[in-house]
């Protein structure tokens, strides 16, 4: 019954929520609200777009688009406001005979305020773009367990992203970006969080601990198929020390300290992606990507206030290819790790397996299977809950998963604008010679993305 609330719960929010935007923006002009207070030199609505080919979020997205220049030569061509909301449930629930139940005093239910980001886009006429992410998280709605007791998130606030991107002149589609960028390693990763066919992304996907890091990005990309980069990231060491007032600060007993450094967090990646054999039915892609940790601390050393190990491994590579076909898109993607950091072994093998169905403009299909193994190498805990709420080991030898779900998208022209998103998966994990982890996750989401 419990479950069965909760889904009709999720349901009637994502529902309640576009007729309400409907209504407001029917009846309210682009531009209401507090947004008036900056001026916009030109409609914000396209000047060839009619209102009835607009629908809501259409509308909200051209009201967050609160400046336009009336001409090329504006230093600030536009300003535009981003939005992202993600609220979600997950129930976990462990079967066999393996011990690795619930923790005394857990809940199988989950809820939380996944994602609440705002941000903003500068446009100038020098072919520059200011680009920021700020981020609200861990809001005391999400319960993790330890020694039978219940404890909630601590609210944090910090930038993901801020960086500057420079269009470099006479080399088309070469920039450079400087600040504090997101790393592109694996397909999954890479792929925005607003744009994910499942709720979480894989074991695979997440394994690496990935966070925004300060450095460069030097991308060139001379046609849409065709995208070639370099990314050099140094230490960010916040991320388990973030508060309201001190984000960007950890302390180690004496005070205070900066987050940039060298010392140990200092990692490239190299990407490329090629898309080719493009019709109107579709097209295929091939993804290629390797990184490289330069001071990979693998061997259980950090400074204090160090909060990961960058890649979580030495050297990595990615390998993904994407087939789609009309209604039909499958991606398919390895990723190997040497020398990696935590657990037991040195080097795991992961595949992700998703196919993806549209039925309609509105209803998509969803499967993944995940695959991943190494002697103790394999990272459960990258999944978000069962390492939260159940005993099982955060490093086993190998994870098998069974994804199935389906989206909901409210809006044919602006799809992950947004959407309902449902999916069950299936875990089973063997640590030694026997058995570890098995149970299902059930995950329900409102998104939106703005």
């Amino acid at each position: 019954m419990k479950t069965k609330q909760i889904y009709n719960t999720i349901s009637t929010l994502g529902l309640s929520a576009a007729s309400i935007l409907t209504t407001a923006l029917a009846t309210e002009p682009a531009n209401a609200g507090s947004l008036t207070a900056i001026p916009t030199a030109t409609p914000l609505s396209e000047a060839t777009a009619s209102n009835s080919d607009l629908d809501f979020t259409d509308h909200i997205k051209n009201a967050l688009k609160v400046y336009k220049a009336d001409s090329d030569t504006e230093f600030i061509q536009e300003i535009r406001l981003n939005w992202i909301e993600q609220y979600q449930i997950a129930v976990v629930q462990p079967s066999g005979p393996n011990g690795t139940h619930l923790k005394p005093g857990a809940d199988p239910f989950n809820q939380e305020f996944r994602r609440s980001w705002v941000g903003a886009n500068i446009k100038f006429n020098t072919g520059t773009l200011l680009h920021t992410w700020v981020r609200l998280g861990g809001l005391p709605s999400r319960y993790t367990y330890s020694d039978g007791h219940r404890r909630s998130n601590y609210t944090y606030a910090g930038l993901f992203e801020l960086y500057l991107a420079q269009e470099i002149p006479g080399v088309k589609g070469l920039s450079v970006k400087v600040g504090k960028i997101k790393p592109l390693f694996t397909m999954e990763y890479s792929t925005p969080s607003s744009q994910i066919k499942c709720i979480e992304r894989s074991v695979v996907g997440n394994f690496h601990n990935l966070d925004s890091n300060w450095g460069i990005d030097i991308t060139y990309k001379p046609d849409k198929n065709l995208t070639v980069y370099a990314q050099l990231m140094a230490n960010d060491r916040a991320a388990n020390a973030k508060s309201l007032t001190h984000s960007d600060a950890y302390r180690d007993g004496r005070g205070l300290k900066g987050e940039f450094g060298w010392e140990d967090k200092f990692f490239a990646i190299l990407g490329t992606e090629y898309r080719f054999n493009v019709t109107e039915s579709g097209y295929q892609k091939v993804v290629f990507q390797y990184a490289h940790d330069f001071n990979n601390i693998y061997d259980g050393h950090r400074d204090p206030g160090a909060n990961c190990y960058g890649l979580a491994a030495r050297d990595a590579l990615s390998i993904g290819y994407v087939y789609n076909w009309d209604k039909l898109t499958i991606s398919a993607e390895i990723v190997g790790n040497y020398k990696t950091s935590g657990g037991y072994g040195e080097k795991n093998l992961g595949f992700v397996l998703q196919p993806v169905y549209a039925l309609t403009p509105h209803i998509e299909l969803v499967g993944r299977y995940t695959l991943m193994g190494g002697d103790g190498a394999c990272r459960l805990a990258a999944d978000r809950y069962i390492c939260t709420q159940t005993n099982a080991p955060a490093w086993v030898d190998r994870i098998n998963a069974f994804y199935l779900g389906a989206n909901y998208y409210f809006s044919e022209h602006n799809p992950d604008a947004l959407k309902l998103m449902f999916g069950a998966e299936y875990l089973m994990t063997r640590a030694g010679s026997s058995n570890g982890y098995c149970g299902w996750e059930f995950t329900s989401a409102i998104r939106w993305s703005f």
